[in-house]
């Protein structure tokens, strides 16, 4: 776990997700209330909560917690967290509010998507009481000291993933919009999961966020940036790599996933981030190749 200072009312929490550092953070905001931004999964749980208390946060003061979608690296540890947060609500898109509330198909279908290997760092996903659970698609949430957060829709790599504008720093929380920003791995590029990835919604939203003059991005995987463009940029160029790909693979008869992976993400066998290049870009890779198959079918 490391604690990494971002400015007087933000930090991020590196929680080890996949049991490597430099991999996800959840985001402590500050304001007179307090929130915490994405979750990590059931097994990160223990070490945001350290982080939390060597920042000198009681559990009681967090109120919020966000979740930019229904991802079990973003969500899923929702609910072992709103358990030891006694006050927080939970913020998720609407339309997956059921999955939080009753898990068992999120499970499966994130099961299926990222693979047996990784499928056992990912834990389990503990039900939360509907009455805990809140709509975040039109969140407008002051904590006070000028500290506003407001929601904006930013589908594509799934429909219900959604960004928050932090409105005192002018930031935004990015989620996986922008994919992968693993600096200390060197890793870069979006992840376009099974089975509801859209690759038109996804361009669009690259596109309209390019176009907002965002001073900085605090990316999910892994960190704040504030070189937001170069940072869009290459979302859209890897994007269109895979797209290539991809493309090449269907007019060939290419099903040969982990081959076409390894070419899209090529990483050491014996990296430290291994794990994650591997099943992050075979999932990308099924994906894309699921997306591109059903819209040629029409």
């Amino acid at each position: 776990m490391e604690i990494i200072p971002v400015d007087d009312h933000i930090t991020a929490i590196d929680h080890d997700l996949l049991g490597i550092p430099g991999v996800g953070v959840c985001y402590l905001v500050r304001g007179e209330t307090c929130a915490l931004i994405e979750t990590g999964t059931a097994p990160t749980v223990p070490q945001t909560l350290t982080g939390l208390a060597q920042l000198g946060i009681r559990r009681e003061e967090i109120e919020h917690i966000i979740c930019t979608h229904v991802h079990m690296d973003h969500a899923g540890g929702a609910g072992h967290l709103a358990a030891a947060l006694p006050r927080a609500h939970v913020y998720i898109h609407s339309m997956s509010i059921e999955h939080l509330a009753d898990p068992i198909r999120l499970m499966s279908s994130v099961r299926r998507a990222v693979g047996d290997e990784a499928w056992p760092l990912h834990g389990d996903v503990k039900p939360i009481p509907i009455e805990r659970l809140r709509p975040a698609e039109h969140l407008h949430l002051d904590l006070g000291r000028g500290v506003i957060l407001e929601a904006i829709a930013t589908p594509g790599h799934s429909p219900d993933h959604l960004s928050y504008w932090d409105r005192k720093s002018g930031g935004l929380f990015i989620g996986d919009a922008a994919g992968l920003v693993m600096d200390h791995w060197d890793l870069a590029f979006p992840v376009t999961p099974v089975p509801t990835y859209n690759l038109q919604a996804h361009r669009d939203t690259i596109t309209m966020l390019r176009s907002q003059s965002i001073p900085r991005i605090y990316v999910t995987h892994h960190g704040p940036h504030d070189d937001v463009d170069f940072q869009l940029g290459r979302a859209q160029e890897r994007l269109d790599e895979l797209v290539h790909l991809v493309d090449r693979a269907l007019a060939d008869g290419d099903s040969d996933i982990p081959a076409l992976a390894a070419r899209y993400v090529p990483y050491p066998n014996n990296g430290p981030a291994a794990l994650v290049a591997r099943s992050w870009s075979q999932m990308s890779v099924a994906g894309m190749i699921r997306y591109e198959a059903k819209r040629r079918q029409g």
